[in-house]
């Protein structure tokens, strides 16, 4: 008599694999973690984002925030290889590539490259008459701040020294002779030393 081995189940057969499958998929897991510093003054950075990208640059939808002492840390990573793009209030500090990740915990220490100053986001955005305009800078230097439309010209403009530390000023939506300006869409832009930050607002009536 010839006796044949019989197959389990389907259902049992899933249940037999699953365990295999967890275990080969823990073993893939890794992390990225690490420390954001300022890179003229070596201080930690709070708040930033570390966006997770693959090697070609796609954003993966995987991102941490910095805390309180620069410290950030991305889990449960598959095994690859990867960028981090680091933004600070928008704007990109930093971009590192080639971070190999495989089973276990990569640190990956981050220097970012921070503007002088920058422009946070204009308020209120749509505006339908005043737009209030936030700069924060890291030390003392040249102002440069201007209202530009979409064919480039300049609305409005300000210059002169800016303090350490954050300054409001306050955009009402006209030209420098006082006119309104029509709806439509306006650029603020910042510019601190060789870096230029812009920020688009839209202009209602």
């Amino acid at each position: 008599m010839t006796v044949r081995p019989t197959r389990p189940p389907r259902a049992i057969a899933l249940l037999l694999a699953v365990p295999l499958l967890l275990t080969a998929g823990a073993a893939a897991a890794g992390s990225i973690c690490g420390l954001v510093t300022d890179g003229q003054t070596a201080q930690p950075v709070a708040d930033a984002g570390v966006f997770l990208r693959d090697a070609q640059g796609t954003y993966l939808g995987l991102y941490a925030a910095t805390d309180a002492g620069g410290h950030y840390c991305l889990d449960d990573l598959a095994a690859g290889t990867y960028t981090l793009e680091v933004r600070v209030d928008d704007y990109v500090a930093a971009w590192i590539e080639n971070i190999v990740v495989q089973d276990g915990p990569s640190t990956v220490p981050i220097s970012a490259l921070l503007p002088d100053a920058w422009l946070h986001l204009p308020w209120p955005n749509p505006a339908a008459g005043r737009v209030h305009l936030r700069l924060t800078a890291r030390r003392d230097g040249p102002l440069d701040l201007a209202v530009y439309d979409l064919r480039g010209r300049v609305v409005r403009h300000w210059e002169g020294q800016l303090a350490a530390g954050d300054r409001d000023f306050t955009w009402d939506g006209r030209d420098p002779r006082g006119q309104d300006l029509p709806t439509g869409l306006y650029f603020i832009r910042l510019r601190s030393g060789d870096r230029t930050m812009t920020r688009p607002v839209l202009l209602t009536r």
